[in-house]
């Protein structure tokens, strides 16, 4: 887990410090090492600057966070977008050899259909299932939808519940647990070894969600589907995922 390897890298890097020792210059020194790499950069930032803050409630520093002088890097959007044939070869390769095969297609559809985070999909539960549609809250932003019923969302909400009860999480293992990320990200890159795709992302199906959408109904529907509060940060998500639609020069 990221977060487990940033804590044991920071907590070598800083065995020889008071927490009233760390100033600004000794974050920055120590963030130095990610400058080539934004977003390794802006996630050891987040957690040095949580680790402070929890310094200071504790009364091991003064209150005043040294990191808040150093500025997060801007990272690149990500281009990759998976296609329509690596969706069906990736379902295919779901369902071989593995025992949980049809949660893992499922939540394929769910993330493609709805846009949302895969940490938001895998914890839906079917009280959040209602009359006019699905409602989430969305875990990072804490921003409320109501995802109005489609024919193909209702028909992957359905398949949900074969052999089930309408109880817990929509997606379950064949043991009926709720699915940990660690544990659906897992069978993620299982699925795109069997079916020999490369660098893909399973947060990649929500960028394929917001272009699909971006396509259909412009960016203010896009950022609608996604959560987003502004549409600066839907054209930036959305910015080099699919080709730019041109007419000819010339014409006769």
């Amino acid at each position: 887990m990221d977060q487990e390897r940033i804590a044991t890298k920071m907590a070598s890097s800083f065995r020889e410090f008071q927490p009233a020792q760390v100033t600004t210059p000794v974050c920055a020194q120590y963030l130095k090492q990610f400058a080539a790499t934004p977003r390794t950069h802006n996630m050891h930032r987040s957690i040095l600057r949580q680790v402070l803050a929890f310094a200071a409630l504790e009364g091991l520093r003064e209150g005043y966070n040294p990191i808040d002088n150093i500025q997060t890097k801007r990272t690149p959007g990500r281009r990759r977008l998976v296609t329509d044939d690596e969706i069906e070869s990736l379902k295919v390769a779901a369902l071989q050899a593995t025992r949980n095969g049809e949660a893992l297609v499922q939540m394929i559809d769910l993330a493609l259909i709805t846009g949302q985070r895969i940490s938001d999909v895998i914890a839906w539960q079917w009280e959040d299932v209602h009359e006019d549609g699905l409602r989430v809250t969305q875990g990072k932003t804490k921003e409320r939808l109501l995802i109005e019923w489609t024919r193909p969302l209702r028909r992957v909400v359905e398949a949900c519940a074969e052999g089930r009860e309408k109880e817990g999480h929509l997606l379950k293992t064949q043991s009926g647990l709720p699915y940990r990320y660690a544990g659906i990200r897992s069978a993620w890159v299982r699925a795109c070894e069997r079916a020999g795709i490369e660098d893909l992302n399973i947060h990649d199906l929500r960028g394929r969600a917001g272009v699909d959408k971006l396509q259909r109904d412009g960016l203010e529907g896009a950022k609608d589907l996604l959560g987003h509060r502004s549409i600066k940060m839907t054209e930036h998500y959305v910015d080099g995922k699919s080709e730019r639609r041109v007419k000819s020069g010339r014409r006769r």
